[in-house]
Formats: structure tokens, sequence, C-alpha cells
């Protein structure tokens, strides 16, 4: 009996040959489609940080350009609880407040930023207006929750949530504690402020070194920015 074979019969070799180029190409488009998963959830991740970090900061910044006052003491523009030597009188360390006119002479109000990082407000930064009283220093300036408890919040005013941080840096300096700076030496007057701000702040990732130590599921950024109020005078 006559054997007929088909010319396009595949033979073992082929086959194994076809099966192995079938799982390479698989296996190369897994890891493509891996790469591109974690790259974009990276990517993703840190713009949320940095585009929320940005809005921070420039709620700060806005507000700081719209300063009003002197270096002389009990006119200071800007009142910051951690600047040694300031005549400011604030008493907590992580809150700085500028002296505002909304409106015109005799609608001074103090802007409040105050940073907490407790148990039911961790790692945030809430704002508020206070009622602006003439006279010694601090002049009605204090921490939200200080001027909440005793009545002080402006006419129409609450705590309001701003942002997260891990922390508010006085730009130029080593410390992640201390709070943004208003040199009033200099002419023109400038205000600065550096946050570094974390997807989630309370990991052991976000470190005070500023680089986070799993930067791909809890990226870290720092953002930093200066201002000149023209409303505040050196003297």
């Amino acid at each position: 009996m006559k054997r007929i074979f088909s010319k396009t019969a595949f033979t073992l070799i082929e086959l194994l040959v076809s099966l192995f180029l079938v799982s390479f190409i698989i296996l190369g488009i897994f890891s493509i489609t891996m790469v591109l998963n974690n790259n974009g959830q990276d990517y993703g991740q840190r713009y949320l940080v940095r585009s929320a970090t940005q809005t921070t900061l420039n709620h700060i910044l806005n507000n700081a350009s719209l300063a009003v006052g002197t270096v002389n003491a009990n006119d200071e523009a800007i009142l910051n609880g951690a600047v040694a030597g300031q005549a400011h009188g604030l008493a907590d360390p992580t809150t700085f407040c500028i002296h505002q006119q909304p409106t015109g002479v005799g609608s001074d109000i103090w802007l409040c930023y105050s940073w907490t990082n407790t148990v039911a407000n961790p790692y945030q930064i809430n704002w508020c207006a206070e009622k602006y009283t003439a006279g010694a220093d601090p002049r009605g300036a204090s921490s939200c929750s200080t001027a909440q408890s005793s009545g002080n919040l402006a006419p129409g005013s609450s705590i309001t949530f701003l942002g997260t941080a891990y922390s508010i840096i006085q730009t130029g300096q080593s410390s992640l504690t201390s709070s943004p700076y208003f040199v009033p030496n200099n002419s023109p007057l400038i205000f600065g402020i550096n946050i570094q701000n974390c997807l989630n702040n309370s990991l052991p990732s976000c470190q005070t070194s500023g680089i986070s130590s799993n930067p791909t599921e809890n990226p870290e950024v720092q953002l930093s920015g200066t201002v000149t109020p023209l409303q505040a005078t050196s003297g």
C-alpha cells in the first residue's frame, strides 16, 4: 500500500519549535504588560501626590502674597510660631498666620494655617480665618483649634482641611519640623515654604530624609516656593 504524506503536515520538531515561539511571544507580552501597568501605577500615584501638594502650596503662597504689615513689633505681616527671635507670640510652633485686609482698613483678619499630626487628623494642614485684634502680639492670632474653642474664628469661618503633608519645611533649613519662614530684613520682604508629602505619610517608607524607601507604592514629593507680599514693607 502506498503511503501518502501531506506537504503541509508538521513534524514533531516543527511543532515543538512553534510551541516554543508562541510561549516566548506570550511571555513577552505578559512582561511588557506588567511593566506598563507598574509604570502607569507609579506615574499615576506620583502625579496624584504632586498635584495635591501643588494645590496646597498655591493656596498658601497666594494668601501670603496678600499679607499686610511691616517688620515692626505688633505689626508683623506674618506671625510664625517657629521662628526664633521673632516678636510673634504664637504659642503653637506648627502654626503661621497671615495678616490680611480683605475689603480694606477695618476688616482685618488673620488667615492661619495649622499643621497637625494626631490620631484624628494625621499629617494634615488645616486653615481658618480668625479675628484680628489691634495691640500687642499675637493680636488675636492662634492655632485654628484654639481660635475655634475660644470663639475667635472670623464670622462665617470654620476650620477647613487643605491637604496632607509629612512636614512643612523651612526653606533653606535642615529641620523638617520647622515652619515656613518670613524674612523681615530683606527688601522686599520674602515668604518661603517647602512641603514634603507622601501618598501615605503614616507609612515608614515616608522618611525624614525626603526620599521614600518605597517610591513605587508610596511616592514622595517636595515642592517649594517663595512670594513677595507687595502690601508688606520693611519699615
